[in-house]
Parts: structure tokens; sequence; C-alpha cells
């Protein structure tokens, strides 16, 4: 048979002969560890030998097992290959019997559809502890619903991670070389660091410098990592669309409930193979935004729109289903909700406690004068320093003068600095400073007990004044941060397992290292960033952690840190709200904007004290607010599913 196989047809080809390898390579390990030692070099015979191929269990580092055979209705099926006549073949294309071609592609879909039970990615992730619902919703949903579906387990049980598995098992089986992550903008660096870290997948982001020095080449990368409010503007959305993705991945995907936005628009003009939409609250205020949901994924699985809501939406209720028992069957065949009691997760309570720590005078006159100066030149329509960089002097003064003088350096170093001698002035009212009241409390509670501690600090100058002072007082730490080579991180929490009693780390310290042996924590200065503040304590308060968490907030009485936690902690309860779930609130604050900048422009455009005060009030009743939407949401989507959609 002559001719030039057509584009989707090579491509299967292709995939035919990946997969051939793949279980050839296994073959040879199961041969190898057959074979008894003295037989091994002699006992082979000549040439290729057709051999009975077990099931692949990973990529690379398969364990061979019995193979399974896959009944037809009048045969049995077993496939045996010899490498060298098929790898031959399928690369040169040769068709000399189109029937051994069309039988060769019916056993490669017959063999992967089988070979979903067995997870091949799981041995390459790293630092994932795969828990046994997420890896069975990883198998539903590729083998039940073909790679499209809504991932809407209850707030902290994964559905990143289940992501994360479908996406590695598709690019490790040659079924995914393009994909495309869609997240809100405050979620970009946690999926890029994830997916990196443990699912050795490189992403380029719509937060790297790439995309600002060549933002229509970006969207030609085969993965992307982009901020869902980026794509979606007019001068991305022609690029986001114009090509064909095999994967598309959208988190938060309640943002696509509205079909008239610019948000839904999107993800329904990009051309997909398989698309995961995850979310845990897929119903807010109307089942209509299950319908747009669903839409994305199948068209027409339910109905029409007016179908739909003759069908199942009780009139003048919205959120109340008619025919539930149909339409719990109908979202079965492209849902899954696991819930926590289905899992069979607990984690041990966890306790806060907020240190506010009366400044010394000489502290509060530092931190006052630099927040005069912060605020100084952010006002008027050309700030003489960029808002960054007068962003990150406030939030170093409030993790140590230490901090707070490095970064006076630094804008003073610069040659187009016309403020110098006014940093020079602060920088002396600072110099006189020697430990810090602050420091002096976590000294005190670091010796009272001996149990380990983690030390979380914003800024390594912050750490580095911490370490000379528990060196002075002798108190055994290691010390963790980004710039130590791979060689020094290890040693730091290889001493931390064994007899040192305090790590001292940057936010980068845990990533990767399970830490469930130590259950105290002390953030010694407080991301302005409520997401990162979680993330630290995620670290110990995890799955495997035995004992109740200690976590200890230290902040400086009247600093920007102390409205912050009145605000997250007093006014909506922060830490008593399971993880995963402050993100759900602040994602409900009216606009986009970022909840760290809301409180950076609340201090400075509010010198005095009951102003500011006024200003933060008003922040926490929208997130008051905020809360109680959610636990509505909450709470409905709960009487709507129940536990019938869990793997």
């Amino acid at each position: 048979m002559a001719g030039k196989l057509s584009k989707a047809r090579r491509k299967e080809v292709e995939r035919y002969l990946n997969y051939c390898r793949l279980m050839i390579e296994a073959a040879a390990r199961h041969q190898e560890a057959s074979t008894p030692p003295d037989t091994r070099e002699n006992g082979g015979g000549g040439g290729a030998q057709a051999r009975r191929l077990p099931p692949i269990q990973g990529a690379g580092t398969a364990k061979p097992a019995k193979p399974p055979e896959e009944s037809l209705p009048e045969l049995k099926v077993a496939f045996e290959v010899s490498a060298k006549p098929v790898i031959e073949a399928v690369e040169s294309h040769q068709r000399k019997d189109v029937e051994f071609l069309q039988l060769a592609l019916q056993g490669y879909r017959l063999s992967f559809r089988t070979s979903f039970d067995q997870l091949m990615c799981l041995p390459t992730l790293r630092d994932v502890e795969s828990l046994w619902y997420q890896e069975e919703t990883a198998r539903k949903v590729m083998k039940t619903f073909r790679g499209r579906a809504i991932l809407a387990d209850e707030v902290g049980l994964g559905k990143t991670i289940e992501g994360g598995i479908i996406l590695k098992e598709y690019i490790l089986r040659g079924l995914v070389r393009s994909a495309l992550v869609l997240v809100p903008s405050s979620l970009l660096h946690q999926w890029e660091e994830e997916l990196e870290s443990k699912f050795g997948l490189s992403f380029v982001s719509s937060a790297s410098p790439l995309f600002r020095q060549d933002p229509e080449g970006f969207w030609e990368n085969p993965f992307m990592l982009a901020s869902l409010q980026t794509a979606k503007t007019k001068r991305h959305f022609d690029a986001a669309t114009h090509r064909s993705y095999d994967m598309v991945i959208v988190d938060e995907a309640h943002r696509l409930k509205n079909r008239s936005t610019l948000a839904w628009k999107l993800v329904n003009s990009i051309q997909k193979t398989f698309l995961l939409m995850l979310t845990a609250t897929p119903v807010q205020n109307s089942l209509e935004e299950l319908y747009n949901l669903v839409t994305l994924l199948r068209p027409g699985h339910l109905k029409t729109q007016k179908a739909f809501k003759d069908e199942f939406i009780t009139r003048g209720n919205p959120t109340d289903p008619r025919n539930r028992e149909k339409l719990r069957q109908l979202l079965r065949e492209v849902m899954v909700r696991n819930t926590r009691s289905v899992a069979r997760l607990r984690l041990p309570p966890r306790f806060v406690l907020t240190v506010r720590v009366e400044p010394s005078e000489r502290e509060a006159e530092f931190y006052t004068t630099i927040s005069r100066f912060v605020a100084e030149h952010s006002s008027g329509d050309s700030p003489s320093l960029p808002k960054m960089t007068l962003r990150r002097l406030l939030e170093a003064a409030g993790s140590s003068h230490s901090a707070a003088i490095s970064m006076l350096e630094r804008i003073q170093a610069n040659p187009e600095c016309r403020v110098g001698e006014q940093v020079r002035a602060i920088m002396r009212s600072g110099d006189s400073i020697r430990t810090g009241s602050k420091l002096d409390r976590v000294i005190e509670l670091v010796k009272a007990s001996d149990e380990k501690k983690i030390i979380f600090v914003n800024y390594v100058r912050t750490l580095e004044h911490i370490s000379r002072a528990m060196k002075d007082l002798r108190i055994p730490h290691a010390v963790y941060h980004g710039g130590l080579t791979r060689q020094e991180k290890q040693a730091a929490m290889d001493g931390f397992r064994g007899r040192t009693g305090v790590l001292l780390t940057t936010g980068s310290g845990g990533e990767g290292h399970n830490l469930q042996f130590c259950h105290v924590m002390i953030n010694y200065d407080l991301p302005w960033n409520p997401m990162e503040i979680e993330q630290r304590i995620g670290r110990i308060h995890r799955f495997g952690q035995e004992k109740e968490v200690q976590v200890y907030n230290f902040c400086a009485a009247g600093s920007l840190e102390d409205h912050i936690l009145e605000v997250l902690d007093r006014k909506i309860n922060m830490f008593e709200l399971v993880v995963g779930e402050l993100d759900m609130i602040l994602g409900r604050l009216h606009g986009e904007e970022e909840f760290a900048d809301l409180v950076y422009e609340i201090w400075v455009k509010n010198a005095q004290e009951a102003d500011r005060k006024k200003a933060f009030d008003a922040l926490a009743a929208r997130l008051k607010r905020a809360r109680t939407a959610y636990d509505k949401t909450r709470d409905l989507d709960e009487k709507l599913f129940r536990e019938d959609f869990g793997v």
C-alpha cells in the first residue's frame, strides 16, 4: 500500500511507537530479572526474541508484573512483540498490510485503555504523597471521562495534585505535547513552583520576564502558565485562542460561571483535546452556573440552557434543583467531588497565637520615620521612587531594623537616587538599635522548651540578625535560605532532623522536605499576602503530622503587620479555616487587586492612626461579607452534591 499517512494517523502511529518502546524496555528488564545470573550471557540465543510484555508501572522505573489479559467477546488477546521488527516498521511507517496496521492500532488502544489502571507517573513525582482518592480520581478522569472533567473536591483535599497527576500521565504517554494552565494571578507563583518541584514540569509563566519582553511570542510556547485575567484581555485573547492545545487546566474554575464574561468566552474559544476545571464551589448563586461549566466540557450534555432551566431549576429559587436524581446522574458523568469524610482524612488541631510586642522608643521612631518616607514618596503623579521599592522597604521595616537598613543601602546605591541625604539620615537613626524587642521575646520562646521549632523570616538580613544573637547565646540552630548550595541546604535539614532544635529559614524552607516531625512554628515577621502565611503553616500542618500544631505570629504593636493580624485573625478568624478556604474568601473581594496591595494603599494614604483604623475596619467588613457568602456557597454545594460524586 502506497501513499503518505494522514496527519491524524501519523500522530497515532507515533504514539504507538512510544508505547512499544516503553513496553519493550519493561520486557527487557523483566527478562533480565527472571534469567539466572549464570545463563544471562549464553542462554539467550541469537537475535531478538518474542516476549510476552508486562504492563507498564512507571516511566523508566517499572517493576514487572503478571500481565492482565483483555477479554473480548470471542477471543483473548495477548501481545507478543519482537523489538527490532516492530520499531523498524513503525519508524519507517511501513504499511505492507493494512489489516496489520489496523490491528496494531487496535491493540495499542486496548493496551492503553487498560494500562490507565497503572499510573506511569507516580514513581516520577517528587515530594508528593499521593493519596488513594487522588490516584483513583486520576484513573477515573482518564478512563471514564476521557480527560474532560470538573474536579470539585472539598477545599484542601488536593485538586492541584490530581490535576498535576493527570497532566504528567498524559505527557509521559505522549498524549499531551502542549498545555495551557489558566489560574488567578495570585496563584501563578504557587502553580509554577509546584509543577516544577513536584511534577518536574517546566512551564513558562505570564509572570516571567519572558512574557514582558515578548508577549506575542509567549503564546507560541508548548507549555504555558497564564493568569486568566491576562489571557482574557483584548491584547492577548486572540493570541491565546489562535492555536490548539492538547490540554487546558483552569484553576478556580467557578470564575467561568457566567457565559457572558470574557473568561468563559476565552476557555470556550480555545481548541483543546483535554480540559480539567478545578473548583471547590461549582455552584455559588444559581444552578445555571453549573450548566455553564458543564457546557465548556461537553456542549449539549445538559441540553440547551432553556431546556436545562425548565427541567432542573425550580422557578423562583435558582439554587433548588428539580429532578435531582436525573441531574445527579448527568453530573456523575463529568464531575468528581471527594469529601473529607469519604477520603477519611483527619488533621490534628492547630493553635495560633498573635504575640504583639511593644517596640522600644527608638524602634518605634525608626519605623514611623520609614512609614512617613514611604508615604511621602508614594504620593503624586510621578513618585520619586518605584512603588515596589517603597513597598519592599516598608515590608523590611516590619521584619527587622537590619533588613530595613539593607533596603535603604540599596536605594542609596542607585546612581539615579535623588533622596540620598534623607536616606542616610534614616539609616543613622537605625544604627543605634541593637537586638530589638521582638528578637528578645522570640529568644524567650525558643529557650522555654526543648521542642523543635521552625522560625520563618522574609529577609536574609533578618535571618542573619537572629542567627548572630543565637550564636552569642549558644543556642544550636540550623540556617536555610535560597543563597545556600544544595549540599548546604541538605546539611541544614539533616541537622534539624537530628539534634539541632531550631531551624531559621526564609520562605523557601520546607519546600521538598517532610517537616511533620516538628509541630511548633514561629513567624518572626509576617507576609502581607495571607496565602503565604497559610503556606508556611502548611509545611508542618499537613498529613502525617501527629501532634497539635502551635503557631506564633510576632508583630510590633502599631505596625502594618499588627493591623493585618487584627483583620485576619481577630475579625474573620482566618486561622480556624481549613487550608484553602482563605483563598476562596479573598477571591470574593470585589475587584482584582491583591490583598497585599490593598493594605499597602491603606497604610500610605492614611497618615493618622484614626484614619488607618477606620480604613482597616472597612476592609474587615468586606472580608466578613466575603466569608459569609463563602459559607453560604459551601453549604449549598454540600446540600446539592453530598457525597455522591466521590471516586
